[in-house]
């Protein structure tokens, strides 16, 4: 057989039915509508399996995007004249008429709450969506079809709608991770996935060593200090000034001694002449680096990037790729105007 007469029959495999008797046409939502038969197809990468609905009638059948009012985002479901289908699933004793997507893998009808094709919850008075994660109802407070706390009442966020943090009457998580120790009385949110109680300071779910909860300060770009200590997350800066230390852009940050990139110092680096250049390259009155490297005999005065992704650049003698000199290249070669695609260890490549 040829190759291609073995693509094309691959390709009609992939579309059609191959003597099994299963689809191979199915609708985004992974539902196939035959004559007699309805079909689900479940992917999971480059793996999936086909089923029969086995109660779908197929002449009815329709798929249904549903748009969630709680947190703006749509789910396909199917639906007959009798059943509503959570995949290839049906919600048992689900109505019709009545029947509304909450968010995330959670529904309703006049009858109960589900999570998936599962009945959570039939305590509808007192059923309420908490977040995206987490619902509650009178007894419970829910994650997935799992019971999270039995304390629903006092279950709450901590902080605005950014935060993470959550408590009840005994105790705190960061998501579902339990924070260990923590005081939900005293828990509050501080920013940037930062809490504290009286006596800790946690990013995320991790505890801040010796951090002090009552000079702490939430910086930017997951930095933080306190009267004592800089901390890049939960880990403390040993050589940082808190006094002076002032961000200079997402990687890098000064104080009255160093220069730091991603939380470490640049040994070499001159603090009171050091700027940012790009994302990547920074340079003081001597040196120039690139992620915190020194670029051996870059000239910072005639130094400029020519492709900061591709880790490409040149000062008025030198090309260099990443931190290293790439041999034999002039830049007085380089044409104006033109842009510099990639480089390597021996050429630099223009448009």
């Amino acid at each position: 057989m040829s190759l291609r007469k073995l693509l094309a029959l691959i390709l009609g495999c992939s579309l059609f039915s191959c003597g099994d008797g299963k689809p191979g046409m199915f609708s985004a939502n992974g539902y196939h509508i035959g004559k007699d038969k309805v079909w689900y197809k479940s992917s999971m990468g480059m793996n999936y399996t086909i089923v029969e609905i086995p109660e779908a009638d197929p002449a009815t059948f329709v798929e249904r995007k549903m748009l969630s009012e709680v947190s703006g985002e749509t789910r396909a479901f199917g639906m007959d004249k009798r059943h509503v289908f959570w995949g290839a699933n049906k919600i048992e004793g689900a109505d019709l008429t009545t029947f509304e997507f909450l968010c995330s893998s959670y529904s309703r009808d006049k009858n109960a709450v589900y999570y998936t094709a599962q009945v959570l919850t039939k305590d509808l008075a007192h059923f309420e969506v908490i977040s995206r994660d987490f619902v509650r109802d009178a007894n419970h407070v829910y994650f997935g079809n799992e019971v999270f706390s039995k304390d629903p009442t006092h279950f709450t966020r901590v902080g605005d709608d950014s935060s993470y943090y959550f408590k009840d009457s005994n105790t705190c998580w960061y998501f579902i991770n339990e924070l260990e120790g923590a005081d939900p009385a005293r828990l509050q949110y501080l920013g940037s996935n930062t809490a504290a109680d009286a006596k800790n300071v946690y990013f995320e779910m991790n505890k801040i060593e010796g951090a002090d909860p009552n000079t702490f300060k939430v910086l930017e770009h997951n930095y933080s200090k306190d009267a004592f200590r800089v901390y890049l997350k939960y880990m403390p800066i040993e050589e940082a000034d808190p006094g002076t230390f002032k961000m200079l852009s997402e990687d890098y940050a000064l104080d009255k001694h160093f220069c730091y990139y991603g939380g470490m110092v640049i040994k070499e680096a001159d603090h009171s002449s050091f700027e940012v250049i790009d994302q990547y390259y920074t340079k003081d009155v001597q040196r120039v680096f690139m992620r915190g490297s020194l670029i051996e005999g870059a000239d910072p005065a005639t130094f400029r990037v020519l492709n900061s992704s591709a880790g490409c650049s040149c000062d008025a003698r030198f090309a260099y790729n990443m931190n290293r000199r790439i041999k034999g290249v002039n830049p007085a070669s380089f044409e104006a105007g033109k842009n510099c695609l990639s480089c390597s260890d021996t050429a630099v490549e223009f448009d």
